[in-house]
């Protein structure tokens, strides 16, 4: 009896550890693209992103490193990465065994002694997951391109301030000198705020006029 246990509980570690093998060995990218999303800019075998923890947000420069050809990952900005499962922990902040059930029913990996019914739960609550990331992706991309066309319209504004030389160049072009610090409190908004600060900054008036300027 304990010879057939022993077997048993050995072959358990073995599917377990190809399951964990074969989640390692999921394309960072995919992995990346699902649970985090937003923009990559790809060289060679490198992917740079942005940090991928809570505050990602606020890295407006690319702190993050996805090594696609070894399907790792890491962030200089936080000194955290790693596998393919670690992505998704520091993202989600969610534990290992979690992280394993989840990632294995969005990718379709059976786990040993699911039930049907197991099953089909963890498919609706993938595809829920889905639908949410998605989402929230799509809410970064639309964030970070109005953040550049921000940026774009506070560089263009320094310059025009910078060029007043006369009279008539200040009324032209005074009026600038009050849209800068509000400009720039929106800004900061966006970079630091809180996801309903920034929210409500996307959806204020001002906002919307500015970015018709561009």
């Amino acid at each position: 009896m304990s010879t057939v246990s022993i077997a048993q509980k050995q072959e358990m570690n073995h599917i377990w550890h190809d399951i964990i093998a074969n989640l390692k060995g999921l394309s960072v990218e995919d992995v990346y693209n699902r649970y985090v999303g937003g923009a990559m800019r790809v060289r060679g075998n490198k992917g740079y992103v942005r940090c991928w923890h809570a505050d990602g947000d606020t890295d407006r420069h690319p702190s993050g490193v996805l090594y696609l050809a070894e399907n790792r990952c890491w962030c200089f900005r936080c000194g955290q990465g790693g596998s393919t499962i670690d992505l998704v922990m520091q993202t989600l902040n969610i534990d290992f065994k979690e992280t394993v059930g989840m990632m294995s029913a969005d990718f379709g990996i059976s786990l040993p002694g699911n039930s049907r019914e197991e099953r089909e739960q963890a498919q609706q609550a993938a595809r829920e997951r889905t639908v949410r990331r998605e989402l929230e992706s799509r809410f970064k991309e639309k964030e970070n391109n109005i953040y550049q066309k921000l940026a774009t319209l506070h560089r263009a504004i320094d310059r025009k301030i910078a060029g007043i030389k006369t009279v008539e160049d200040l009324e032209r072009v005074g009026g600038l000198y009050h849209v800068k610090p509000v400009l720039e409190q929106v800004l900061e908004t966006l970079r630091t705020g809180t996801t309903a600060e920034r929210l409500a900054v996307l959806k204020s008036e001002s906002v919307r006029r500015w970015c018709k300027w561009q």
